[in-house]
């Protein structure tokens, strides 16, 4: 008898242990069903309820928790993925189009003194065949690119060649800068060509703007302020920058003063006693204000402000694609090329790392595979951007007694009268709205019903829990 008063006591306990918790916790969701403002679960809560009513309302409450979270979802989808609209313009008489920039490269970019000079000065030597193989290696040092870099073979395995300074010596044996420009109006008379580092070797630009951070020397460079950027309206009637006078065969690009050329770009070329026109029809690319507010992934382009990595502080589509060569070229041969500015703590290729990516060059020019896949670099459009179209391309050529000259000229001469404009048609305010508006719709509540819910799974569920340790 006393055995089985003892079994039952402690049957007693244990069933106090687990039945006390769950009391409490039933006692605190019929509270908040009885004071809670979201529609339906009042009902569920209520004593004088039926089992089959309770579980009805419960079924309800499930089924307008899910199409609630369904459309919610599905808005929160459209704001991440897809919240803007390409619109077209129509008002031309009013834009201002900024004129287009121009890049130029020496065809051969070596000066034979200065290469002399270096030769003498590097390695001791004046003339013989000692003196030919290391004019040779210089010149072509001078001259490489994705393109070139097979001729580099002969010089691999001479140890006094591999830890020579390909960036410094392209830099003292590159030929001078020398030009004359005319441009059409004389508020810009004060802009020249600067030094840019591109994958074609060092070049000058005229009125870039992205290549001011891509110098030789890896340092932005100093902009006139007093300088504006050139900039054409509808009522002009020519834009156009002509640039005479220079000392050698060129290879020049004509694009947007935010983006640079690269390797696989077009270029027109111009040699001895030859001048060339080039005039451009465009499709312009503007962006509301508002596109700031959403992140990149959202809008699925980039400012220029917005750089990819830490590596080159800024962004254009063709940089991405650089950076992405870089990378790749880093991947394949440990090293990375000298006409990348900002190599940082990456390891700049010496002669025997040029050879190397010499085997894989086709891929990092066309960014493919050996089997066509493309290789996923991950590069967004630009948010604003300008699209030229090669209108008039004519080349002349002199002949005596025209004095020696090498020269261009670009120019817009069709003004687009229509353009496209980035909007944003999904804002964060929207999709405010739109959740709003779903679960007033499907549960009745507002903003304050969530700070309710809050309240009771925080503040209010420690004093109840405290008050029943209490009792």
């Amino acid at each position: 008898m006393h055995y089985t008063t003892q079994r039952k006591n402690r049957n007693n306990k244990q069933i106090n242990v687990w039945w006390r918790p769950l009391r409490s916790g039933l006692l605190y969701l019929k509270e908040f069903s009885e004071t809670t403002t979201l529609h339906g679960i009042r009902h569920i809560g209520l004593s004088n309820r039926h089992f089959m009513e309770i579980l009805l309302w419960v079924l309800c409450v499930i089924l307008a928790i899910y199409g609630s979270y369904k459309v919610m979802h599905d808005s929160w989808i459209r704001y991440n993925t897809n919240p803007t609209v390409i619109t077209v313009q129509k008002d031309y008489r009013y834009w201002y189009l900024q004129f287009p920039s121009s890049t130029f490269c020496y065809v051969n970019p070596v000066d034979i003194n200065f290469a002399k000079d270096y030769v003498q000065r590097k390695w001791k030597v004046n003339s013989g065949k000692k003196f030919d193989y290391y004019m040779d290696f210089v010149k072509k040092i001078g001259n490489i690119t994705y393109e070139s870099l097979d001729n580099l073979a002969p010089f691999v395995n001479d140890s006094k060649l591999i830890n020579v300074d390909i960036i410094d010596l392209i830099l003292k044996v590159h030929a001078k800068l020398r030009y004359k420009t005319t441009i059409f109006s004389n508020d810009y008379a004060n802009i020249t060509f600067q030094p840019v580092l591109t994958e074609m070797g060092i070049c000058y630009t005229f009125s870039g703007v992205i290549t001011n951070y891509l110098t030789p020397n890896s340092e932005l460079q100093n902009i006139n302020s007093n300088s504006p950027t050139p900039s054409c309206n509808f009522l002009n009637s020519l834009c156009y920058v002509k640039t005479e006078e220079i000392p050698r065969s060129i290879l020049y690009y004509v694009h947007y003063p935010k983006e640079v050329p690269n390797i696989v770009d077009k270029y027109y070329t111009v040699q001895d006693n030859f001048e060339r026109d080039t005039a451009f029809t465009f499709l312009e690319m503007t962006s509301a204000l508002e596109l700031r507010r959403l992140s990149p992934s959202q809008r699925r382009c980039r400012f220029m402000d917005e750089p990819m990595d830490d590596t080159i502080p800024v962004y254009s589509y063709n940089v991405c694609r650089m950076i992405c060569r870089r990378n790749l070229a880093l991947k394949m041969c440990k090293c990375t090329p000298h006409f990348y500015p900002y190599p940082g703590e990456m390891k700049v290729c010496n002669i025997k790392g040029l050879y190397c990516l010499s085997n894989h060059s086709k891929m990092l020019m066309t960014l493919e595979k050996n089997d066509g896949t493309p290789i996923e670099c991950n590069c967004q459009m630009q948010c604003e951007d300008v699209k030229l179209f090669v209108d008039e391309d004519t080349a002349r050529e002199w002949t005596n007694p025209v004095k020696w000259d090498i020269g261009y000229r670009w120019a817009i001469v069709k003004y687009s009268k229509t353009r496209l404009r980035r909007d944003v048609i999904y804002s964060f305010e929207d999709l405010l709205v739109s959740l709003g508006g779903t679960a007033s719709f499907f549960l009745g509540c507002s903003v304050l019903s969530f700070v309710e819910i809050g309240y009771y799974l925080t503040l209010r569920l420690y004093w109840f829990a405290n008050r029943k340790h209490k009792d």
